[in-house]
């Protein structure tokens, strides 16, 4: 009778530890060219589940997080909480992210930001080039890395700022409140290969020189220039020729060409254009302003006083 007690209670204690995950220190995985590191990772009805710390690596690109998922089935790897994945010269940070191997495709939501290093040639083959750097925040990005193709959705904002190889947290937090340019939309897809950007859905782009709005912008990297269509608007402010005055021109048209590295704009189709005369801008008529400015408030200040006493003798 005892035998048969203890057959049955061996019996239960393998059923029940058959029904828990099994748990592996320090496991490595593979799915497709991606290889899956945790320190401590446990495994169930084909799905692993990672903990306290997951890296993916794949190609030239690194992922890491918090902890994550990997589904046998599905062939799909979850990050969840602090993810960060790193490529050349890019970073992509977000709470969470979906990797699908096979497809080399990558879906993250959660305060999505990306960071690229880019190279800026200058227009005079003299100079030397410079480095920028790119800022990405949105609802959510999409990459397709067999096409070549980057989406970005929902609050869709991109500011280019200065960078430096050696500038530090604080230099670079400092820079991004001064951007080059701005661009802000509700849909942005990228092409690689193309070095072509679609901007859709109320398309604004703010520059040191140029404010201008659409229902849809592209850029062309390789001849730098911009094309707004759908409700074109754009004021963009420029020195007058033979002096130093600037002056503000405003454009409505079917479509406006902006090349950023001239600072030049052209309007097609249905153009409506308005140019504002402005004042001299060189040093030496500002200070001649300010001049005038402090001559006008010594004579009131001199005014109110004489004023004053006037009537402080006549209350006498």
């Amino acid at each position: 009778m005892k035998k048969i007690y203890t057959n049955i209670l061996l019996l239960s204690l393998t059923i029940i530890i058959a029904a828990f995950p099994q748990v592996k220190a320090q496991t490595t995985i593979t799915t497709g060219d991606m290889v899956i590191t945790s320190k401590l990772m446990t495994f169930h009805n084909g799905i692993y589940v990672a903990r306290g710390g997951i890296k993916a690596e794949q190609k030239d690109s690194t992922m890491t997080a918090d902890r994550g998922i990997y589904d046998q089935e599905l062939e799909v790897v979850k990050a969840i909480d602090n993810v960060k994945v790193t490529q050349p010269d890019t970073v992509l940070t977000a709470d969470y992210l979906e990797a699908y191997p096979k497809e080399d495709r990558l879906l993250a939501r959660g305060n999505p930001k990306v960071t690229r290093i880019i190279e800026r040639n200058k227009n005079n083959s003299d100079e030397k080039s410079s480095k920028t750097r790119i800022i990405l925040t949105c609802n959510e990005v999409e990459s397709f890395n067999k096409e070549d193709r980057f989406l970005a959705k929902g609050n869709v904002k991109v500011i280019e700022v200065e960078y430096r190889e050696s500038e530090t947290e604080e230099e670079a937090a400092e820079n991004e409140k001064k951007p080059i340019t701005q661009i802000t939309c509700e849909y942005l897809e990228m092409f690689s290969k193309e070095e072509k950007a679609i901007c859709r859905n109320d398309v604004e782009i703010i520059t040191d020189t140029l404010t201008a709005t659409g229902d849809k912008a592209i850029y062309l990297n390789l001849s730098s220039q911009v094309t707004i269509v759908g409700h074109a608007h754009a004021q963009q402010v420029s020195k007058e020729k033979g002096t130093n005055k600037k002056q503000t021109s405003e454009l409505f048209a079917n479509k406006i060409l902006y090349y950023p590295d001239e600072e030049r704009t052209i309007a097609v189709g249905n153009v409506h254009a308005t140019v504002y005369p402005g004042s001299d801008s060189g040093k030496k008529d500002k200070d001649k302003d300010k001049k005038k400015d402090k001559k006008k408030k010594k004579k009131k200040a001199k005014k109110a006083e004489e004023d004053e006493f006037d009537v402080e003798e006549a209350d006498i």
